[in-house]
């Protein structure tokens, strides 16, 4: 995906019209006119614009009465990947959630469970925590662990996670002397202290890159072992590999080490051993 230097408001157009070529069956000035509010000489400009500057990607279908995308298509402005057009809409509806209005740039609607299922995040938590991760500031916080008895602790935030369908801090921990994850949804409250803020540059969980490798149970039915890894990356010679960051591998292991098949009570997957990305 290849993007030139433009104009915020020509980019979003530009991004629309190649979503609508890439993903329906083609682009009129209408929909242009509907998604940015602008007139239909406006729209016919930036259509023509677009095809100025990328010749060849569109051509107009007189059956349709709509601009298509030819054979030699390549966007420059959006993703190939059909999961990336299915993230944006469900980020689509995520925004829609946060702003009153949203881009309604489709009409396709995901139903995100998921999103019904998280923790709610407090404010008096989460302001605080923003400005440390943006100004480089070190925290107290009251975080309630599963096991750890310790409640007050002083944490350097260095990088936002979500795993699981949840949010996480990246942190030094100054009352541990090391770095940690901290869920967000267990931190009870949080303020700044004046202690030296700790980057993340010397956490090696988070800078190193390793590859996870798993493949199906063998002790599976051959039907089970194929479906698992259907449209999965190594699908053709039997084994998922996983490039992450090394404390991510604690989430992925948790999540596909212990799922089991319904049918014969086997673990779905076994993990083989780790090597450096």
């Amino acid at each position: 995906m290849k993007s030139e230097k433009l104009k915020f408001d020509t980019l979003l157009r530009f991004a629309f019209i190649e979503t609508r070529l890439s993903w329906e069956d083609g682009l009129a000035a209408k929909d242009l006119v509907g998604a940015f509010d602008l007139t239909r000489q406006t729209a016919q400009a930036v259509i023509e614009d677009y095809r100025q500057r990328y010749p060849g990607q569109m051509e107009y279908d007189p059956a349709k009465k709509r601009h298509v995308m030819t054979a030699d298509f390549q966007p420059q402005h959006i993703s190939k990947r059909t999961l990336d057009f299915l993230d944006f809409l469900r980020g689509q509806q995520l925004r829609e959630g946060y702003l009153d209005e949203g881009m309604d740039w489709y009409d396709l609607k995901v139903y995100d469970v998921d999103k019904v299922l998280r923790p709610v995040l407090p404010r008096h938590v989460m302001q605080p925590l923003l400005s440390a991760l943006r100004h480089q500031r070190t925290l107290l916080i009251d975080y309630r662990a599963r096991t750890d008895p310790i409640r007050l602790r002083v944490i350097s935030p260095n990088y936002l996670v979500f795993v699981n369908n949840r949010y996480h801090v990246h942190a030094y921990c100054h009352s541990l002397n090391k770095y940690r994850d901290f869920a967000l949804s267990r931190i009870v409250s949080a303020e700044w202290v004046e202690e030296d803020w700790v980057s993340g540059e010397h956490s090696e969980e988070w800078k190193e890159q390793i590859i996870l490798r798993f493949r199906p149970n063998p002790a599976l039915p051959e039907m089970t072992r194929e479906a698992l890894l259907q449209g999965y990356p190594g699908e053709d010679e039997g084994i998922w590999e996983i490039h992450c960051r090394r404390n991510a591998a604690y989430y992925i292991r948790r999540k596909l080490c212990y799922l089991k098949d319904r049918q014969t009570g086997l673990v779905l997957w076994q993990e083989l051993p780790v090597s450096t990305a």
